[in-house]
């Protein structure tokens, strides 16, 4: 009778040290599995270096009369599109590190390559606006191209940099995305790159407004 005891009140103890230690076993396996994978690294770099050499070279060897120009009152100068892009650099890149420090969680159902090209492209979408957070919107603080220019890529210089080198789980911790809707980490970094990319066009689309200066 003692014996059926003890092996009754052992087998309650191991049941509740199983219910105790399953969430922190499950835990590890999210953070085990939710690195990036070869081909997810070679597209983020892909897109962070492709969209800071597209905006780089859309903002070179601009004239005064060029950087500063607005199309109409309510329309952002390249200048104004360029330090938006660069305040957004440090928001994005600094929320999605405090993201990285909240608990693993299982994938986003869209954490796959198809459902990472269709955020980035969501992203670049201009046929929808929004409008800036008030800490990312302009005040004037870049006077010429060439000093913007600098401050941009030593920002997106530390993303690439980071996105090379970091075995984070980086897919496996959500919040709320730069686009609103739930995001991992990865895909922080990849609305980051498309953030870019959609101001580059609105610069392009400047460039060709009435009355943009020749020189």
């Amino acid at each position: 009778m003692l014996k059926q005891r003890l092996l009754v009140r052992f087998m309650l103890v191991c049941s509740v040290a199983s219910l105790v230690t399953r969430p922190v076993f499950a835990a590890r396996d999210y953070r085990a599995t939710g690195g990036m994978t070869k081909a997810e690294r070679a597209y983020l770099l892909s897109e962070l270096n492709s969209s800071e050499e597209s905006l780089l070279t859309s903002i070179k060897g601009l004239s005064h009369a060029q950087w500063t120009f607005k199309p109409s009152p309510d329309v952002w100068s390249i200048e104004e599109c360029t330090e938006h892009l660069i305040l957004a650099e440090d928001l994005i890149f600094n929320e999605a590190l405090k993201v990285l420090q909240t608990p693993a969680v299982m994938r986003l159902p869209n954490a796959t390559s198809d459902g990472d090209r269709q955020l980035v492209a969501q992203m670049e979408d201009r046929s929808k606006k929004a409008k800036a957070p008030k800490v990312i919107q302009p005040t004037g603080m870049f006077s010429t191209p060439e000093s913007a220019a600098q401050e941009f890529k030593l920002r997106r210089d530390r993303t690439i940099e980071y996105a090379k080198t970091t075995n984070d789980p980086l897919r496996v911790h959500v919040g709320d995305g730069p686009a609103g809707p739930p995001a991992d980490v990865y895909q922080f970094l990849l609305e980051m790159s498309a953030h870019s990319v959609r101001h580059t066009v609105q610069i392009r689309e400047v460039k060709s407004s009435t009355g943009y200066p020749s020189l």
